[in-house]
């Protein structure tokens, strides 16, 4: 008789003779509930908010085929079933992600509750998921119930007006009763920080984010419900200048912004009684402003200035006894722009670092190392006499004289002090602690001078900054300097993601949108940026001009527009910088399957296409913007023409796809048309058809990025790919595995060369450690990306040469998405010679996919992978030579062919696994969880292939007496023993798997 049991599950009987029997399916459950792509978002403003789940099941092969989705306008109502707001009754899709609410119009400031179910591929149901809810925001002006736009009456306002001290808001107030729950909504620009009763509102930093302030600004919502008290209740603001009213001179002219103010404040404060009834408490004239606060200087790009002496101590609290010496607030205009619930993820600080070393170069001046590149601020304690005056200079290196030293800084910022802080003591009986609120550096070093007494390492301590993303990716490999470059790689896109994606956290703080669209899918395997990415998104729509223009940095205060003062070289079209637009935009479609993020910027990239085809000269061709920048060597002698003329192709052929989505089939037929038109001229213009190779007229010497945007983008005619890759190829080589590209060539050169049957070199180019490589600055000591790849570069803080993530990711590893949204993952990994193994994974949104290969120092190679519930997956397994006999595959998995020296394998959800070896007759291949298969001793299930654990199969079937059922229970029972003191099992199972044997009729 057959038997099946699932170790953790229980058992299954088959009838006698039947064949092995797979365990008894695993519980499939809807998980992880979001709404616009956050867990539990409190205050979102979007009128029909996307939901979204995950399915969690160890099963094989499931998918979904059907869902129900209720809200509800309490957790009670839904537990009971009474979905009052809506029912999408059963809607036979298999869509978990970017769901559109479709009930009634939702209410401001509203929580509401919901949950879902599903039906997998038999038709069976799950059971409702946990409940999960969101909050909205406020919809619309009305919603704010009269709250003002307050600021402090400066004398002298304006960007040239002496640098004013941070001001202060307070505000005492009645509760009116007990508290059932409340909410703040607070706009605080540039940046804010708010304390009710003297504790501070929330855990972000940084407070509300970066915008282009003339369209959108942001206000957060907060849960204050256990700040408050029954009674008397204070609240207190601060606010500091953030990019709203930058005074200093610098390069963009942030100071003569559009949008130029004086910090300013709206405030909404809704309380909510066990009976319903509400008490609001508004910003307006009532409320006291004070500048005679701590903070007497706040500037983003160069520092704080705190005098402790001044601290007003109660003010954020009722009964405040310095009252009298405030003034009433001035109501003010606010800012230009719509008003909206922030969308991405806060900043925070996100860890804390002790220095690994402390040196005094000169005497009374103390340097603290933190071992690794940041982006933050300095948390100092210190204690001493009330006057003392500290001072903290961050940087990214250091001199010959063991001193901060921030090269080139003057050439940005017309300002007296770089990157510093001054802390004066108060004097209190205790040490005193301080960290800085309206600026972050970027740093390794902090140079220290004043300290009152010798410094220990909890004198200064590093506070790393960013916003806040939820870690998604996995990379490991058997090369450690590979590991290295990926590590540095994630600390320079952390350093440089504080509310826009930045190009240094030193010197510029600027929204590049070239940096942008060359890491965005690095971003995307390592973090989850999704709500990041299409914030960022907006921010281009608010900057883009009725013509279609785009600026290089987003937001831009005006700088980059034709016509405004500032580089020349970026004003007018920078296509290798612009196609951020659709960069962006197809990657939120390729990962996640939002047709919605293509749908919302069709129209912008429409319009940036038909600005940039203004500019094409009479070839056809694109001389327009940056080439390929910070090749080594200096500027390219190739110019931007041939970068330009590829990327305008590459947009084309985007839009060309993009209408087809969107059923535009008209404009796909011309952009498509289009797209042809302009290959063509390319290759008129740039193809030497005799050389294999591609060149700008007059340039003689080969240029590496000249020949691998035309394989990148699809460029180069078929009959001379291979040619035209194999010159590509020997360059590399005749430099010595070397890389001679800028930015926009680096983002492609692994993968052509990878996709190309060159995986070796790129793989030497990668683990290069000579100048110029990502290597040699492991060479150098460094702990992040750097700008240039030479050693003397002013920034070593830098994110835009982290395309090689995604090599590893996409290439290594093999992770890619052969459908939107991962409906389908394709596991393709590719194999170098000098690397032994690599794994790789991230989550999707429909869960997991991972793929983790290694060699068997035989020549052959094992690979498992994982396809999350709700997917199937396309799985290419390398044969390294051998033919397609030379694989065992996990049971279920169907061969499909073999091509291209894989083995290729369609699957279903689940865990995976391949071995390919010389001999493969033996080999047990799966990787599922502890799950014993009996069967019956004549159908000879001892020599099948079956499903479950291969050691407790083999220990089990392997040499076990079958003939009479005592000596089965016996041999079970010694075997479970060994695997539990083996840690195979658990005593549990032991046990279980002991009394599902004496329960069986094997042997009777």
């Amino acid at each position: 008789m057959t038997l099946a049991l699932v170790l953790t599950l229980g058992l299954f009987v088959a009838p006698m003779n039947a064949a092995p029997v797979i365990a008894a399916a695993t519980k499939v459950s809807p998980i992880d509930l979001r709404v616009e792509d956050a867990p539990k978002p409190l205050g979102i403003d979007a009128a029909q908010p996307r939901l979204s789940w995950r399915l969690k099941s160890e099963q094989r092969g499931v998918r979904q085929t059907a869902y129900q989705v209720q809200v509800a306008s309490s957790k009670s109502a839904l537990v009971d079933g009474d979905a009052d707001i809506w029912d999408s009754g059963k809607v036979k899709k298999n869509a978990s992600a970017q769901i559109p609410y479709a009930g009634p119009n939702l209410d401001s400031a509203t929580r509401y509750h919901w949950r879902v179910r599903v039906w997998d591929a038999t038709g069976a149901k799950t059971e409702w998921s946990s409940p999960s809810w969101w909050e909205t925001g406020l919809f619309d002006d009305a919603a704010w119930k009269g709250a003002d736009w307050i600021s402090r009456d400066l004398t002298n306002q304006g960007p040239d007006a002496d640098h004013p001290p941070a001001p202060r808001f307070r505000h005492e107030f009645d509760s009116n009763g007990p508290i059932a729950k409340a909410r703040l909504y607070l706009s605080g620009l540039g940046y804010s920080v708010a304390h009710i009763n003297g504790r501070r509102v929330g855990t972000s930093v940084l407070d509300p984010g970066q915008t282009d302030y003339s369209d959108t600004a942001f206000y957060v919502a907060h849960d204050v419900t256990k700040l408050l008290n029954k009674g008397e209740n204070a609240i207190g603001v601060e606010l500091g200048r953030g990019f709203y009213g930058i005074s200093t001179e610098n390069s963009w002219n942030w100071n003569s912004a559009p949008w130029w103010s004086d910090p300013e404040l709206r405030a909404l404060l809704v309380i909510t009684h066990p009976d319903g009834s509400t008490t609001t408490i508004t910003s307006n004239e009532e409320w006291q402003t004070s500048d005679d606060g701590p903070t007497r200087y706040d500037e983003v790009f160069v520092g704080e200035t705190y005098d402790a002496r001044r601290e007003q101590p109660g003010w954020s609290g009722p009964d405040y006894d310095g009252v009298d010496a405030w003034e009433s607030a001035e109501p003010s205009d606010g800012p230009a722009g719509s008003l909206r619930a922030r969308p991405h993820e806060p900043i925070r600080v996100t860890e804390t670092l002790t220095p690994v070393e402390i040196t005094e170069p000169e005497s009374g001046v103390h340097v603290f190392d933190l071992g690794v590149q940041i982006a933050g601020w300095a948390r100092l304690k210190v204690h001493g006499e009330p006057g003392t005056e500290v001072t903290m200079r961050y940087g990214e290196r250091l001199g010959d004289d063991g001193l901060v030293t921030v090269p080139q800084y003057g050439n940005f910022h017309d300002v007296p002090r770089a990157q510093t802080d001054t802390y004066v003591l108060g004097g209190g009986g205790g040490p005193e602690v301080w960290e800085p609120s309206y600026t972050y550096k970027g740093f390794r070093f902090v140079e220290v001078r004043g300290l009152p007494s010798e410094p220990t390492t909890e004198t200064v301590q590093g506070r790393r900054t960013h916003n806040d993303f939820e870690s998604i990716g996995h990379f490991d490999s058997g090369s450690e300097l590979l590991n290295t470059i990926r590590g540095n790689t994630r600390r320079a896109l952390l350093n440089n993601h504080q509310h826009v994606p930045t190009d240094t956290p030193v010197y510029e703080k600027a929204g590049w949108t070239g940096d942008a669209q060359l890491t965005a899918t690095t971003m995307s395997y390592e973090f989850d940026t999704s709500r990041f990415h299409r914030k960022f998104l907006d921010d281009m729509l608010d900057a883009q001009r009725p013509s279609g223009e785009l600026p290089t940095i987003v937001p831009t205060p005006g700088w980059s527009y034709e016509g405004a003062p500032g580089w020349p070289a970026v004003q007018g079209p920078t296509p290798a910088w612009d196609v951020a637009l659709f960069v962006l935009s197809r990657n939120l479609y390729e990962m996640e399957g939002d047709v919605g993020v293509l749908e919302r910027h069709y129209g912008g990239m429409q319009r940036y296409f038909s600005w940039l085809e203004s500019r094409a000269d009479a070839d056809g061709l694109y001389p327009v913007g940056l080439g390929d920048w910070l090749a080594p060597g200096g500027n390219p002698p190739e110019g931007p023409v041939l970068s330009s003329t590829a990327h305008a192709y590459r947009m084309a052929s985007w839009l060309a796809d993009t209408a087809e989505i969107l059923n535009d089939t008209e404009q796909a037929t011309a952009y498509r048309t289009r797209a042809g038109e302009i290959r063509d001229a390319f290759n008129t213009a740039f193809l030497d058809k005799e050389g294999g190779l591609y060149q700008t007229p007059g340039v003689s010497e080969y240029r590496q990025t000249s020949n691998i945007l035309p394989l990148a983008f699809g460029l180069v005619p078929e009959k001379h790919v291979d040619e035209v890759a194999d010159n590509l190829v020997a360059d590399i080589r005749d430099r010595g595995n070397r890389l001679d590209t800028g930015v926009v060539g680096t983002r492609y050169l692994l993968p052509v060369l990878t996709h190309h049957g060159e995986i070796d070199v790129a793989y030497a180019v990668a683990t290069q450690t000579e100048e110029p490589s990502w290597g040699y600055w492991i060479e150098l000591g460094r702990t992040s990306l750097q700008e240039h790849w030479h050693a003397d570069t002013r920034s070593l803080n830098h994110h835009f040469f982290g395309s090689i993530g995604h090599w590893m990711f996409a290439d290594l590893a093999g992770i890619t998405a052969a459908e939107p949204g991962y409906a389908t993952a394709r596991i393709k990994p590719h194999i170098p010679s000098g690397l032994n193994h690599a794994e790789a994974s991230t989550q999707t949104v429909r869960g997991e996919v991972a793929s983790n290969w290694r060699r068997d120092g035989e020549g052959g190679l094992d690979l498992e992978v994982v396809v999350p519930p709700n997917a199937t997956g396309e799985i290419h397994v390398p044969l390294l030579g051998r033919s397609a006999e030379h694989v065992a595959a996990s049971p279920e998995a169907d061969f499909v062919d073999a091509r291209d020296g894989y083995a290729v394998y369609k699957v279903g959800s689940g865990k995976w696994r391949f071995v390919v070896a010389d001999d493969v007759s033996d080999v047990c291949v799966d990787p599922q969880p502890a799950t014993v298969v009996f069967g019956d001793v004549d159908s000879g299930v001892e020599n099948r292939t079956v499903a479950g654990s291969c050691t407790i199969n083999h220990r089990i079937l392997g040499d076990g007496d079958w003939s009479n059922h005592g000596e089965f229970v016996s041999h079970v029972a010694d075997a479970a023993k060994t695997l539990r003191s083996d840690g195979i099992i658990s005593r549990r199972e032991s046990s279980t798997l002991t009394s599902a044997a004496a329960r069986s009729d094997v042997g009777r």
